[in-house]
């Protein structure tokens, strides 16, 4: 069959109603499908992206001129007071740095406001520590130092000191700021246990230790820790006093710490079965000697 009659053929085939109309819709809905595959994938830029930097640490002239260079925009959507932050600085951004972005996306940062909020100081004495904690908290305020004296009132805060001093409620003071606590500790030498600490970060294992009624001592940072950044991410790999589950502690004791960002510097605790106690126990493996 010659080439033209083979194309008579299709001509005729085609020619037939029933055959011509659903392959001419056929051809619409490809072509259709593919000017819009065709015309998102230029709109999107399929394949490319803009890597979001890191703002942290940067004032706002500073990471208006970063944005420009790598065209992308910002805007301030809420600021902080941090006492150890620079004034002005970027404390936070979404998306998170080394994010991949399109061009002309929007990043919102959090600045650490020049000067503090001042906020009233609440009346936490004659309530728990427990209950202490939590209204300081909400209130945007720390927890310092727990002080403890002979008392009825065990772990009762008797006194609330700023500065040093003792401070009445309502006192407007910077939201941010440190409290110590002055609390009851019984009079019969009473101790509290020792919580493990080994794997929190600095903020989780002072907020522990203040939990138990104990005292966060000296904080050390091994060779990891090159900045702000690297020493709120570290985690916790040594405690002394050891964690003991068994031995109590007094009350206000200074538990000191050690924190890196090397994960395999954390002991993993290895759970081990007392057939004889039916019960299970758990131990750590030896940690290497302090730096």
């Amino acid at each position: 069959m010659s080439g033209q009659k083979i194309k008579e053929f299709f001509l005729r085939i085609y020619n037939i109603p029933y055959v011509k109309s659903p392959l001419i819709a056929a051809a619409i809905v490809i072509a259709a499908i593919l000017i819009f595959f065709t015309f998102l994938f230029f709109f999107t830029r399929h394949g490319q992206g803009i890597e979001v930097p890191d703002f942290d640490g940067l004032s706002q002239e500073q990471s208006v001129r970063l944005a420009k260079k790598k065209r992308l925009r910002l805007e301030i959507i809420d600021s902080v007071y941090i006492a150890t932050r620079k004034p002005g600085s970027i404390v936070d951004q979404n998306p998170s740095a080394g994010t991949l972005v399109k061009a002309n996306r929007r990043v919102f940062l959090t600045i650490n406001a020049t000067t503090p909020k001042l906020v009233e100081m609440p009346d936490v004495v004659g309530v728990t520590l427990r209950q202490a904690k939590a209204q300081l908290e909400l209130q945007g305020f720390t927890i310092e130092t727990l002080y403890f004296t002979p008392d009825i009132a065990i772990n009762n805060v008797l006194e609330q000191r700023y500065k040093g001093k003792k401070i009445d409620p309502k006192t407007l003071i910077p939201k941010g700021s440190a409290i110590d606590l002055l609390l009851g500790r019984g009079f019969a030498n009473e101790k509290t246990g020792l919580p493990r600490v080994i794997g929190l970060t600095l903020a989780e294992a002072k907020s522990t230790l203040i939990e138990a009624s104990l005292n966060l001592g000296n904080i050390r940072f091994d060779n990891t820790i090159k900045d702000l950044r690297d020493s709120l991410q570290a985690k916790v790999y040594s405690q002394y006093p050891a964690f003991n589950e068994d031995t109590p502690i007094s009350f206000g004791a200074r538990i000191d710490i050690w924190l890196t960002l090397n994960e395999e510097r954390i002991p993993r605790l290895i759970e081990v079965i007392d057939s004889t106690k039916k019960q299970v126990k758990y131990e750590e493996p030896e940690e290497e000697i302090f730096e």
